[in-house]
């Protein structure tokens, strides 16, 4: 099936020139009554997504986001779907998030294998064109309805790919406000419940392809924080009724040739850096953040970077160190007690792996009742993911001799 839709008024001109483009490779393959003796469907090792079926692929081909290129698995889940005569449509993420393709069904009038080949290549050449032409039309990213229209493309027991870095930068999970870019998923997902803002993936299988990339302007994300930020998407996706999810890298690093419309650009908290004789807040959404509900840190190579150069500061003097853990208002005041404390300590027993003396360091926790905490609770009691976030840290109070 060619791809003859007529263009969008707003982009009607790039619109044309990309219809004129792929309609070309797929003259070939309109759809006709295709031949009875079509080779057979070979399955597709991809995890837990299923061979043959329907698929919807939304593609982040906007600013700030690698530019999309069609990766192995996803081209031979395409081709998986052209065989079964599946439809593939491709959606746009972007600030309005619609459909930029409806779903294409191939077909063959081919009579032999080799023909049928042949044409089924140069289908796949045409989507391939589609997508590395594919621009944003409307400034941000809505990633979560992008994921709801990408679905609603499909059926239950069908596939959805979100290509995209999947920092969505506008309402109900703005990554700009700050803590939601390390918010607690579980978090995350009970807000957007209450919000009814989940996508609807209800049977839907999800690959997820290079969710945590990013492009200039956009900063690098560390390792902690791209798996962090699929840890979210994950459970976004499983809290919206997906059947699995499956994560691919993508496959063009950071590259990209697209800057307009603008994406907003998130924030990514810098290394701390300490005052001496003075506080310091290492916050939950920098390098000595910890797992969710643990104290456990994220990435401990980070951490113990981090708290280095506490230890050389602490190395000029004298000075005494008192470390405070602090929480959220989520769960019950013992459990947040705990909790806070827990961290705490483990701040301080890095610390004295690196050779900080015991009698120099105090440590103590104080759950979510400290001075600079902010609120975290909504009109309704709702938990605030971002500020929740911001309110997880350890503070570093350096009292000089």
């Amino acid at each position: 099936m060619a791809f003859p839709y007529p263009p969008r008024n707003r982009a009607r001109t790039v619109r044309q020139h990309r219809v004129a483009l792929v309609a070309g490779l797929l003259l070939a393959a309109v759809v006709l009554t295709g031949c009875e003796d079509q080779p057979a469907d070979g399955p597709v090792e991809a995890g837990c997504l299923p061979s043959g079926v329907a698929m919807s692929l939304a593609v982040g081909a906007r600013a700030n986001s690698p530019t999309p290129t069609l990766p192995a698995l996803v081209e031979d889940l395409a081709r998986s779907a052209a065989r079964k005569h599946k439809g593939v449509s491709v959606v746009q993420v972007d600030g309005r998030a619609d459909v930029d393709l409806e779903p294409q069904v191939f077909d063959s009038k081919a009579q032999n294998d080799r023909k049928y080949d042949k044409d089924l290549n140069q289908w796949l050449d045409g989507l391939r064109q589609w997508v590395a032409t594919m621009r944003a039309d409307e400034p941000e990213a809505d990633v979560l309805k992008s994921l709801d229209v990408a679905a609603a493309q499909v059926g239950a027991g069908d596939t959805v790919v979100l290509m995209d870095s999947g920092l969505q930068t506008t309402a109900p999970l703005d990554f700009r406000t700050r803590g939601m870019l390390d918010a607690d998923p579980t978090d995350v997902v009970e807000f957007l419940r209450r919000a009814d803002a989940l996508p609807d993936l209800t049977d839907r299988h999800v690959l997820l392809v290079g969710v945590g990339d990013t492009a200039p302007p956009q900063a690098e994300l560390d390792v902690a924080r791209r798996r962090h930020v699929v840890e979210i998407w994950t459970a976004v996706a499983k809290a919206g009724g997906a059947t699995c999810v499956e994560l691919r890298e993508s496959p063009n690093g950071t590259r990209s040739g697209i800057d307009s419309p603008a994406v907003s650009v998130v924030p990514v908290a810098a290394p701390p850096t300490f005052t001496p004789c003075g506080e310091t807040v290492l916050p939950d959404d920098g390098a000595v953040g910890f797992v969710p509900d643990s104290a456990t840190f994220r990435d401990p190579a980070a951490a113990r970077a981090a708290l280095t150069k506490l230890v050389a500061l602490l190395g000029q003097g004298g000075s005494t160190v008192e470390l405070v853990g602090t929480t959220s208002s989520a769960g019950t005041e013992p459990g947040r007690l705990s909790l806070s404390r827990d961290r705490a300590e483990a701040v301080k027993t890095v610390l004295r792996e690196l050779g900080v003396p015991q009698a120099r360091i105090s440590s103590k926790g104080v759950g979510d009742n400290w001075p600079s905490r902010r609120p975290d609770r909504g009109p309704n009691g709702e938990l605030l993911p971002g500020p929740a976030a911001q309110n997880r840290s350890v503070v570093v109070r350096i009292s000089c001799g």
